[in-house]
């Protein structure tokens, strides 16, 4: 796990050492021990290091093919490292090191750009070929790892793990279309970053950089990634999870876990604890709102399972503190608040151990979101006569009387299902954010007109296409835009703030490709979510856990934007001066803060309105 950057110029001279550097260090945090930079002709690669496996510097980066030939900058896990080395050493490969790098680069060498199709794990790294003067460069399935590029004014390309190194190279401008995005989304899909002249690499995509052209093209199929035979369910997922684990736990330091009061963690803990002869080590982030406080839950788990457990704490103050920082990390508009726990939660393990284990994917894969459970009602509910017209104002006006707006998004679920069942998980997504409705009633009338062609719901119904189940096609767009553009960023940038890396066994290819293969009714039944995963984990997980309600990582934002955070966000969103207001009318946040005051839930709302006010300002810097 470390940050990666480089240079490839259009003229074939040797990119300047010092822009190298720079880029380098700006990703210092990704790699807090040590770093490299390699200048030649036409190229100059630059790394930062969090050591993980072989901890010599044999297995410094960049590295060197043994003939000098290849170059690569690598960022990630390569689970299945073991295997794939023994395949390279059949061909011919004398290893100098035992990381996983120098079997990235060895594959490469072999197999050319189809060996990202065997590697088995989580990356984004760039291989550099002296004699043919080309980049390859490619990106996890998933979208664990990042990678950002731009064209420099000169025609050099550029690339990094974050945004922040390829900022200074050169100035960037606003793309306004991805704050249009972001309204809805609370996230800026890839390969949209932020700014015009970045991009983001979509997952399971590489890229070649070839005399001055570039080419970017989608390297995977989810339907083709070769998963072990249908038999039995819980056998068959016991099996895949059981092994995911296992190689997840390859390391020469220390692996640890996060744990909450959930299923996915849990499960993660009761495998591991079965490869181990040790007790491992877990960690817990709490809040004092008891409402949204798993620690008690997470402490009894630990106990049952005989773990080292600490818990910590996450205070309205901490946001104070951390949120320009924060959201300068995640580099472009970004608005979940689960970042903040996280972030904190992550500063504080990495002074015990390096690796941590995260249940990440559950819900995705699964159907774990309650909105699975709110979508697939209002499905039903769109049968009954009258349902376009009367249902939604029924539920406008409980949700009135209960100061709670998931009813109005209920409504406009309900309504839209009524005709399009993409449009109604499209509202119902971005109903938590600023959905049809509420954008047109809160954004700037100019901005709205100049972006139409940047709607988010549209981009929804386009990603979700028309093949499969309705609640599938939902699946499938978390899956490929949520997690890979907010979850999976979130915990990327959260820990490696600190030096720490993230492993997310749920995610591993293998269980991605057989859950995208189950039945609905194995996922959600009876409105109950993670059907299939309960089975199988029963025996293993304790029962008050599999039939636990989901609570989710959720900062108690409501209540602390009524108190501590009040005069801040008034001073960040609400001052004449802030940027803030060429895209939101003040009015309309004003109101959404005074009912908020008042008793209605807008923390979603009003923490996008201050992460984007600060994200603006923090431009100008």
């Amino acid at each position: 796990m470390c940050g990666i950057a480089g240079i490839v110029t259009k003229n074939g001279a040797p990119p300047g050492e010092g822009d190298v550097r720079c880029m380098t260090d700006a990703l210092a945090h990704r790699g807090p021990d040590g770093g490299g930079v390699w200048i030649d002709a036409g190229i100059g690669l630059g790394h930062r290091r969090l050591a993980i496996i072989d901890l010599t510097d044999r297995a410094s980066q960049p590295m060197r093919s043994g003939d000098g030939r290849w170059h690569v900058t690598y960022n990630g896990e390569i689970y299945n490292y073991i295997e794939l080395r023994d395949i390279c050493e059949k061909k011919g490969s004398t290893f100098r090191s035992t990381s996983d790098t120098e079997v990235v680069l060895e594959m490469f060498r072999h197999f050319g750009s189809e060996c990202v199709k065997q590697f088995r794990g989580m990356f984004a790294f760039a291989i550099w070929d002296r004699d043919e003067r080309k980049l390859f460069f490619a990106r996890d399935r998933i979208g664990k790892k990042p990678f950002f590029y731009r064209t420099l004014t000169d025609g050099s390309f550029a690339f990094a793990s974050e945004m922040c190194a390829l900022r200074a190279l050169e100035p960037v401008t606003i793309d306004e279309g991805a704050i249009r995005l972001f309204f809805g989304l609370q996230y800026v899909p890839s390969p949209y970053t932020g700014f015009t002249e970045i991009s983001g690499l979509p997952a399971g995509s590489c890229g070649w950089v070839d005399h001055g052209s570039l080419r970017i093209a989608s390297y995977h199929d989810w339907s083709e990634v070769s998963t072990i035979p249908r038999g039995d369910v819980v056998q068959d997922i016991r099996a895949l999870l059981d092994e995911s684990v296992r190689i997840r736990l390859r390391s020469d330091v220390t692996v640890g876990a996060f744990l909450s009061g959930g299923i996915d963690s849990t499960a993660m803990v009761a495998i591991a604890q079965q490869h181990l002869d040790r007790g491992m080590r877990t960690f817990t982030m709490g809040f004092p709102s008891i409402y949204m406080d798993e620690r008690a839950e997470a402490r009894k788990t630990a106990a049952y399972f005989g773990t080292d457990h600490q818990e910590f704490e996450a205070r309205p103050e901490d946001l104070i503190q951390l949120a320009e920082s924060m959201i300068a990390l995640y580099g472009g508009p970004y608005a979940d608040s689960s970042a903040l726990p996280v972030m904190l939660l992550a500063r504080e393990v990495a002074r015990e151990v390096k690796v941590v284990l995260v249940g990440d994917g559950g819900d995705e894969l699964f159907g774990g979101y309650r909105r699975y459970q709110a979508f697939q009602t209002a499905k039903n509910l769109s049968h009954i006569p009258g349902s376009a017209s009367v249902l939604p104002l029924l539920l406008r006006a409980t949700g009135a009387v209960r100061h709670d707006p998931r009813f109005a998004r209920m409504a406009e679920t309900v309504r839209a299902t009524c005709s399009d069942a993409n449009r109604a998980y499209g509202e119902l997504f971005c109903g938590s954010y600023f959905g049809t409705k509420d954008a047109n009633r809160v954004l700037q009338p100019d901005f709205l007109e100049r972006q139409v062609n940047a709607d988010p719901i549209a981009y929804i119904c386009a990603k979700m296409g028309k093949e499969g189940h309705p609640l599938a096609r939902a699946m499938r767009f978390d899956l490929e835009s949520y997690l890979a553009d907010d979850l999976n960023p979130k915990m990327d940038r959260a820990t490696m703030a600190y030096g720490l890396e993230a492993r997310a066994p749920l995610l591993d290819q293998q269980l991605v490709a057989y859950a995208l293969r189950l039945p609905v009714e194995d996922r959600l039944r009876y409105g109950q979510g993670k059907v299939a995963l309960k089975r199988a984990l029963k025996g293993l997980v304790p029962d008050e856990v599999l039939h636990r309600p989901k609570r989710g990582f959720q900062v108690p934002l409501a209540e602390w934007f009524r108190t501590r955070l009040d005069s801040y966000w008034k001073d960040r969103c609400l001052d004449p001066s802030s940027p803030l207001h060429a895209y939101v009318k003040p009015e309309e946040a004003a109101r959404l803060f005074d009912e908020n005051m008042r008793g209605t839930d807008h923390g979603n709302r009003l923490w996008m309105l201050l992460s984007l006010a600060v994200w603006l300002e923090g431009l100008k810097k």
